[in-house]
């Protein structure tokens, strides 16, 4: 590790051959990259309700095997569980009883259409591929997916000493990336105090002195095995870059988090130190913060993983009705699209699933001019928005220790803190806003992103522009209503010489 010239400022030396982009010696094949033996489904609506006595352990009349259940006997089924871990006893409360909106409303999040969710498990020497596509042959089924491995997507004021000066590399590395999005121009206007940051990720460095500050431990929750510990496993260098850069401390030692004033729930999802709860845990992450009381705070999670090759997440079914939950719930939700160079909308069996609406983010390289979509990032027309990610150059919080920072950090793992501290700093000047204003208002505001033909990553994140135009949405407007360019003429104009010459640190 190197010294810094900066007192008490460790730089840690720039990863090769980082994990969360491809490799050229990466296995390609396709048995590599899914869980062993496990397929998510999901049952169209009452489908499932032929399986769920038998699955919550209740033998069917008849001894006659349906359909589904016909495919799963033929390949050797071993178990089939709830992927949002609803109990048996649960799951056959619900097979007894007929479906009804106020059915639902009184299941809360175990509700009717979550109790037709499920994983299935098979010999690890299975051919998903060919289970999945039979199930999706059969009426009952909407989706039928082979689970894909998870991997993390890749990875202020201007008084702190790694703050800089300007959107031009330094050496030693600085937050260039703060004025080329222009936060600097905005934290006059925010700093996203009185919002939660949920960064659902690989774990923390929860005594980092950029984070010990921000961090609300209070409401840490481990999702894979329902504890409270977040420190574990091999990861948590990824954590604690993400929550560094979205709302690292201002408090003179380092750098400075985009929203330096947000409150910040870690949650972590890979491993823990306990048995694992059974179903997705990501997609329970999710539910999770959507559930949790945050005291009236607006909320605005950060969905830190990818596929194992390295595809948009959200392809997994459970995991994208939990984000779709989170925002109907009035949550935030923010996705790394992923490192693959892949269009974000299709799995990793090349087939398109249903979009999410979430705020899905692509990531850019650093240019001494321009903003290019970096050669890995993951593309498409559901991708909503770009910011800079880039692996060489994106200084954040290390984990070897209280005081380490690291310049390598950056991937789509970089550039969603970025925005989702973009959107914490927008609820702050406006708590009424919706995420489907909040996602209008950053790809209407962002400027042009050079890319390869075919391959759009939204606009480039414009926070000073996004913050003018939250302040300036009608108080009302329709999820979809608000101009997305207000705040990019008119007042905000009016406003941009004076910001220049007013903008000074926070106290």
């Amino acid at each position: 590790m190197a010294e810094n010239e900066d007192t008490d400022i460790v730089f840690e030396p720039t990863p090769v051959n980082d994990a969360r982009f491809p490799q050229p010696t990466a296995p390609s094949a396709a048995a590599t990259a899914f869980e062993p033996g496990l397929i998510e489904v999901q049952f169209r609506a009452g489908g499932a309700a032929e399986m769920l006595p038998q699955i919550a352990g209740i033998a069917p009349p008849g001894g006659v095997p349906t359909r589904v259940q016909s495919v799963l006997q033929r390949h050797g089924v071993q178990a089939v569980e709830s992927s949002f871990g609803i109990p048996s006893d649960r799951l056959a409360a619900i097979a007894a009883q007929p479906a009804s909106p106020a059915t639902a409303e009184a299941e809360g999040p175990a509700s009717l259409d979550r109790a037709n969710f499920f994983q299935l498990s098979f010999p690890a020497e299975a051919d998903l591929g060919q289970i999945a596509a039979e199930l999706r042959e059969l009426p009952e089924i909407e989706r039928a997916v082979p689970v894909p491995k998870a991997i993390p997507p890749a990875a202020l004021p201007l008084s702190e000493p790694l703050v800089g000066t300007n959107d031009q590399l330094a050496v030693p590395e600085r937050q260039w990336y703060a004025f080329r999005t222009k936060a600097n121009r905005a934290w006059s206007l925010s700093s996203g105090t009185g919002i939660v940051l949920a960064d659902i990720d690989w774990g923390y460095r929860i005594t980092h002195q950029e984070l010990a500050p921000q961090l609300d431990l209070s409401q840490a929750f481990n999702s894979f095995d329902g504890g409270t510990n977040v420190t574990t496993g091999g990861s948590i260098s990824h954590g604690t870059g993400v929550t560094g850069l979205a709302a690292a401390a201002v408090n003179s030692l380092g750098m400075a988090g985009i929203a330096f004033g947000a409150s910040i729930w870690p949650i972590q999802a890979d491993s823990g130190p306990g048995v694992a709860l059974p179903g997705n845990s990501w997609a329970r992450a999710i539910d999770h913060v959507t559930a949790t009381n945050s005291g009236g705070k607006r909320k605005v999670i950060i969905l830190e993983v990818q596929t194992g090759l390295f595809g948009n997440y959200e392809q997994v079914p459970s995991v994208s009705a939990a984000i779709v939950a989170a925002i109907a719930a009035g949550v935030v939700v923010c996705v790394a699209a992923g490192n693959g160079d892949r269009d974000a909308g299709l799995d990793d069996t090349g087939n398109p699933f249903p979009p999410t609406g979430s705020i899905l983010v692509g990531a850019t390289a650093f240019h001494p001019v321009n903003n290019v979509r970096a050669s890995f990032s993951n593309w498409g027309p559901q991708v909503t928005v770009a910011a800079p990610g880039d692996p060489s150059h994106d200084l954040t919080c290390g984990s070897s220790a209280d005081n380490a920072y690291v310049a390598g950090f950056g991937g789509t793992s970089g550039a969603t803190p970025k925005v989702a501290a973009a959107a914490a700093l927008m609820l702050q000047v406006n708590s009424a806003l919706t995420h489907q204003q909040i996602r209008s208002i950053l790809n209407g505001t962002g400027t042009p992103v050079i890319s390869d033909p075919g391959k759009p990553v939204g606009t480039f994140l414009d926070v000073e522009a996004a913050v003018h135009a939250a302040m300036n949405l009608t108080i009302g407007a329709g999820p979809d209503d608000g101009d997305a360019n207000a705040g990019r003429g008119g007042a905000a104009d009016l406003h941009e010489s004076a910001l220049a010459a007013s903008v000074v640190p926070p106290s």
